[in-house]
């Protein structure tokens, strides 16, 4: 899940910036090309045995629960669950996030969006958990200095990857 977390976007270098940084909609052109930052990320990181766990997230962040998602159609429980649980932290910190294209939501509208769309977008068990986390989570990552959060990426790190992550 935290290397899936670190690379899901890793096929976006094949994406031109024209595309990436359009300030307004992409044409449905333009979207396909979007679309395919999922097959180049699973090119770049896929003969790496060390980050197998990675290319399920890397490959199905963008499926949905409800099978209308990319590139596989996947349906429900054949996600892989860190892609499921993924997929729901992805789509938070984009709609609460600051793009070329948007301005980023209040915490309360991103969750009212999330929780409207939770059957077809989302596992619907992933996404009740995550609602009795995310706002104090939200809290604490909004009050905390740089330092803090330098020191919980540390942690973090050397927790799952079992390294001496430097400061």
């Amino acid at each position: 899940l935290v290397s899936g977390a670190f690379l899901h976007d890793v096929g976006k270098i094949g994406v031109p910036d024209r595309i990436l940084l359009k300030p307004g909609k992409l044409t449905a052109e333009e979207y396909e090309i979007m679309k395919s930052h999922v097959h180049l990320g699973v090119e770049i990181v896929g003969d790496n045995p060390w980050l197998a766990g990675a290319v399920k997230i890397i490959r199905c962040h963008h499926e949905r629960f409800d099978g209308r998602g990319y590139p596989g159609g996947l349906v429900g429980e054949s996600i892989p669950l860190t892609a499921r649980i993924f997929a729901v932290a992805d789509v938070f910190d984009a709609l609460t996030s600051e793009r070329p294209y948007k301005k980023p939501l209040p915490v309360i509208e991103a969750l009212g969006i999330m929780n409207e769309s939770s059957p077809q977008h989302f596992d619907p068990k992933i996404m009740a958990h995550f609602n009795t986390i995310i706002t104090g989570l939200h809290a604490w990552i909004a009050q905390a200095d740089e330092d803090d959060h330098k020191q919980q990426l540390h942690d973090t790190l050397s927790r799952y990857f079992k390294i001496q992550a430097a400061r």
